[in-house]
C-alpha cells in the first residue's frame, strides 16, 4: 500500500511539473515583454517607457506576493474575458479553440494585438505569440499612429480604439500608468532591470507601494463652489470643440489606415500575378 501511495505521489508530481512552468521559467516569462518593449522604443523613436506602459495596460498581470504588475506574453482576450495562460503552447491552443468555436475577435500576446483587425500582422499563431514579433509589430503600429496624429498620448489611445468614447478612458489610464513607470525607483514606483549595468535597459515590471489611507477631503467653502454661468458656457464650448476635433482626427486616421491596407492588398495581388 505504501509503495502504491509513493507511486501515485510521484505521478502527481510529474503531472504538476508538466502542467505548470517552473519558477525560473515563470520569472523569465514575466520579464520578456519588458525586455522587448525596451528594445523597440529606441528603434521606433517611441518615448521612454510608453510602449512598456501600453503593454502593462494591455496584458498586465498582478503578482500579489511581490506587489508587481507584469505584461504577460501568454495573454489571450476574447469576448471581454482575459486569460493568462501558463505557456506559449497553452496560449496557442486556447486561440485555436476559440477560433474553432467561431470567435474571431481575439487579442494576443504582450501587446494584445487583435487578430481580426490585423489579419496580416503574423504568419502564424506561433509568430503572434513570439514576444519579439508581437512587440515589434505593435511598435510599428504605434509609430504609424503617431506619424498620423503628431501626439504620443493620442497615438497611445488610438492603439486601443479610434472611437472617442473608448479612446478617452483608455488614454487617461495609459497616461497614469506611463507617469508611474517614468518616476522610477526614487519615487513611489520601481522598475526592475534584468540585465547588468551598461547593457540594454529591461524594465520587467511595475512595482507598487502598499495602499495608503486617502488624505482627508479638503473643506469646501461657498466661494470655492461658485462658478459663473459664462465659465460653464465656455467649458461646454471647449468640450464640444475638442469632441469635434477628435472625431475629425479619428476619421483621418481611419481613412489612412484603410488606404494602407488597400495598398498592401494591391501589392500582394501584383506579386501573385507576377509570380
Amino acid at each position: 500500500m505504501q509503495r502504491v501511495t509513493c507511486l501515485l505521489s510521484a505521478a502527481f508530481a510529474v503531472m504538476a511539473a508538466l502542467a505548470f512552468p517552473t519558477y525560473a521559467q515563470a520569472v523569465e516569462d514575466a520579464a520578456v515583454c519588458g525586455i522587448q518593449t525596451a528594445r523597440q522604443e529606441p528603434l521606433q523613436g517611441i518615448p521612454d517607457r510608453l510602449l512598456l506602459a501600453i503593454s502593462l495596460v494591455e496584458s498586465g498581470r498582478w503578482d500579489s506576493d511581490r506587489r508587481a504588475s507584469f505584461a504577460w506574453p501568454w495573454t489571450v482576450t476574447a469576448e471581454g474575458e482575459g486569460r493568462y495562460l501558463p505557456s506559449k503552447a497553452a496560449a496557442v491552443a486556447e486561440v485555436k479553440r476559440l477560433q474553432a468555436s467561431g470567435i474571431r475577435n481575439i487579442d494576443v500576446g504582450c501587446m494584445q494585438v487583435n487578430l481580426q483587425a490585423h489579419p496580416d500582422a503574423f504568419s502564424s499563431l506561433e509568430e503572434a505569440f513570439d514576444p519579439a514579433q508581437n512587440v515589434a509589430y505593435a511598435a510599428r503600429f504605434l509609430r504609424g499612429l503617431y506619424d498620423s496624429t503628431g501626439n504620443w498620448p493620442t497615438a497611445g489611445a488610438y492603439y486601443h480604439s479610434q472611437t472617442p468614447s473608448l479612446a478617452a478612458p483608455y488614454k487617461a489610464k495609459l497616461i497614469s500608468t506611463w507617469e508611474q513607470v517614468r518616476r522610477g525607483a526614487d519615487d513611489r514606483l520601481q522598475i526592475a532591470s534584468a540585465e547588468p549595468a551598461g547593457q540594454i535597459r529591461q524594465p520587467v515590471g511595475l512595482w507598487l507601494p502598499a495602499p495608503q489611507a486617502a488624505p482627508p477631503a479638503a473643506r469646501m467653502t461657498p466661494s470655492s463652489t461658485a462658478v459663473r454661468p459664462q465659465m460653464l458656457a465656455q467649458a461646454r464650448a471647449n468640450a464640444l470643440e475638442r469632441s469635434r476635433a477628435e472625431r475629425e482626427e479619428a476619421k483621418r486616421i481611419a481613412d489612412a489606415y484603410r488606404q494602407a491596407h488597400l495598398e498592401a492588398y494591391r501589392l500582394r495581388k501584383a506579386q501573385m500575378a507576377g509570380g
